[in-house]
């Protein structure tokens, strides 16, 4: 299992990728060859997904800096639309292509723990990954597919930004590569253009000289905690033109 650990790739997939059929089906082909070289996890969200099974419902979503405001009621949608429904649709496609695909949550195995973000319901921060689990099934040659739902201190269920969930599980993992797919070339910087290579250290200096800004600057902020950590090498890339090209910016420590 060490072996497996030291050569993983934990790729984050979601958004608008998820909905354009195209990108999906690019994305998922690539993912399911190279999981047959290399011990590959897949974490995904499912934003759009959980918004049209909200509106079905009459649940009206509240959001406070970014961050969807989530009661019990609306956990039991998130929970469904993600475990369920977008985790399992994911496994289907990715088993017709070859891969030996896993369905996993947060919650399985003790996988993702997290702690409450105050006042915002059942949303929580990561606090804890065990990627035992995950190690186990990459041991046996399976994909794991894992959905961004994790277990609270009462062991409930709590929704977790998959962006911060594939990075706590790439550090426990002490992961090669983390990949975030994105529907940007990367992160660009003041002339629009593509930054191609970004050193942990100087991600300060980017962001207050106003280079990195916006929704990146959260993102990029945990890519450098994950490199701090020892994650190897992160990629931010443009997730319409597949895995295997690699096209956007390599962040490194």
């Amino acid at each position: 299992m060490a072996n497996k650990a030291k050569n993983v790739w934990v790729v984050k997939f979601g958004g608008s990728l998820l909905s354009d059929q195209g990108a999906r089906r690019s994305f998922l082909k690539d993912a399911a060859r190279i999981a047959k070289k290399e011990p590959l996890v897949l974490v995904h969200g499912g934003g759009p997904e959980i918004n049209a099974a909200l509106d079905k419902m009459g649940i009206v979503s509240r959001w406070v800096q970014g961050r969807r405001v989530t009661d019990d009621a609306a956990m039991a949608v998130v929970e469904g639309v993600l475990s369920g429904q977008v985790n399992k649709n994911l496994v289907g496609e990715l088993q017709a292509l070859g891969a030996d695909a896993v369905g996993l949550s947060g919650r399985d195995g003790g996988l993702l723990r997290a702690k409450p973000v105050p006042d915002l319901g059942r949303v929580g921060e990561p606090s804890k990954a065990d990627p035992k689990l995950v190690l186990t099934l990459l041991a046996g040659g399976f994909l794991p597919v894992l959905s961004s739902v994790a277990a609270g201190g009462d062991f409930g269920a709590l929704n977790v930004n998959a962006d911060e969930a594939a990075a706590a599980l790439a550090v426990a993992l002490q992961a090669r590569r983390l990949i975030y797919l994105t529907d940007v070339p990367g992160v660009l910087g003041a002339d629009k253009k593509t930054i191609p290579v970004i050193r942990a250290s100087d991600i300060k200096k980017w962001i207050d000289g106003k280079i990195i800004t916006g929704g990146m600057i959260p993102k990029v902020l945990s890519c450098r905690n994950a490199l701090r950590k020892g994650v190897k090498e992160i990629n931010i890339i443009d997730g319409r033109a597949g895995l295997a090209k690699m096209s956007g910016t390599r962040l490194l420590p």
